[in-house]
C-alpha cells in the first residue's frame, strides 16, 4: 500500500423527489433510498471514508439537500471533517467547481454507487499509484460481473480484447489532468448513451469506439489525444463494482447482495 493520500469527491446530485427512486421510497433524494435499513449515501461515504487511502471527503449534492445530507451522515465515524460543497447543472461542472490543484490526487466516484466497499476504494487507489497518465478510470470485465451476476443488465464498453463495466471510480492526478472534466458535460454515461461520445470527443472517437475492432488501451489513448489528456484504464477485480442503482431491479439487486454481505459477516 502507498503512502499518499487521496481527495475523494462524491457526487451526490439527483432530481431530486421527482427522480422515480426518491418518489418509490418515499424520500426527497434519490441517493437517501434505503439500502439494507441504511440510507445509499451513508453506505456510499462510509466505504470512502473507511479506506486508509483517503484523507479528505467531499460530497456534492444540491443546496437543497445538503442539511439531510448532513444529518444522515452526522453518525459516520469522522462525519465532521466532511466537506459538503453545491453540485452544478451536471458532472463535469460538478467536478470543475471543486477539482483545484491542491486536492489532487483526486478520486471521484458517484452517491448512487452503493455496493462500492473500502477493499474496492483501497483497490483503485493502490492501483493509481502505479499511474503514469493525467487521469484513470476503473473497469470491471464482463466477464467478472455476468459469472457472479449473470441478471445483471450492465452497460458493457466492448473491444476487440473484451468488454468492460464502469466502476463509477475516476481518478485526476495531475494539474493537467483537470481538463478531463469537461468530457462529462453532455452528461456521462457513455456506456448507457455511447452517442454522447461523440459531443464529448467527436465523430471519429465515436465510430472507433463503436467499431469493437481495437482492445481498450487503444481507444482510451485515441479519446486521451482527443481531449489533450492522458487516460489509463484501471482493471477493478470486484463484480459489485458496476453495479450502481439508476433503476427499480438495480436497487432490488443492490438490497439483496447487500443484505447476504451483511449476514455472512454476521456469522463469522
Amino acid at each position: 500500500m502507498g503512502e499518499a493520500k487521496y481527495t475523494a469527491l462524491v457526487l451526490a446530485a439527483s432530481r431530486g423527489n421527482l427522480d422515480p427512486l426518491a418518489q418509490a421510497g418515499g424520500v426527497s433524494h434519490k441517493c437517501f433510498i434505503d439500502i439494507a435499513g441504511r440510507p445509499m449515501l451513508s453506505r456510499v461515504v462510509e466505504a470512502v471514508m473507511a479506506s486508509p487511502r483517503v484523507g479528505r471527503t467531499i460530497v456534492a449534492i444540491e443546496p437543497g439537500s445538503m442539511a439531510e445530507a448532513r444529518q444522515l451522515l452526522a453518525t459516520l465515524p469522522g462525519a465532521d471533517a466532511i466537506d459538503y460543497v453545491p453540485s452544478a447543472e451536471n458532472i463535469g461542472s460538478s467536478v470543475a467547481a471543486v477539482a483545484r490543484e491542491e486536492l489532487l490526487p483526486l478520486i471521484i466516484t458517484t452517491g448512487d454507487n452503493a455496493l462500492q466497499t473500502e477493499e474496492m476504494v483501497s483497490y483503485f487507489c493502490d492501483a493509481l499509484d502505479a499511474v503514469s497518465e493525467d487521469a484513470a478510470l476503473g473497469l470491471t470485465p464482463a466477464q467478472a460481473v455476468l459469472a457472479k451476476y449473470p441478471e445483471g443488465n450492465r452497460a458493457f464498453h466492448r473491444f476487440r480484447d473484451g468488454a468492460f463495466s464502469s466502476c463509477n471510480l475516476y481518478a485526476i492526478l495531475t494539474p493537467h489532468g483537470l481538463d478531463a472534466a469537461r468530457v462529462f458535460n453532455s452528461g456521462g454515461q457513455f456506456g448507457k448513451k455511447p452517442r454522447r461520445l461523440i459531443g464529448a470527443f467527436g465523430l471519429f472517437a465515436f465510430l472507433l469506439y463503436k467499431s469493437r475492432l481495437f482492445t481498450l488501451r487503444t481507444v482510451l489513448r485515441t479519446l486521451s489525444r482527443g481531449i489533450g489528456v492522458k487516460t489509463a484504464p484501471v482493471l477493478m477485480p470486484f463484480a459489485e463494482g458496476p453495479i450502481d442503482v439508476d433503476r427499480q431491479v438495480d436497487w432490488d439487486l443492490a438490497n439483496r447482495i447487500v443484505k447476504a454481505r451483511e449476514s455472512e459477516a454476521a456469522q463469522r
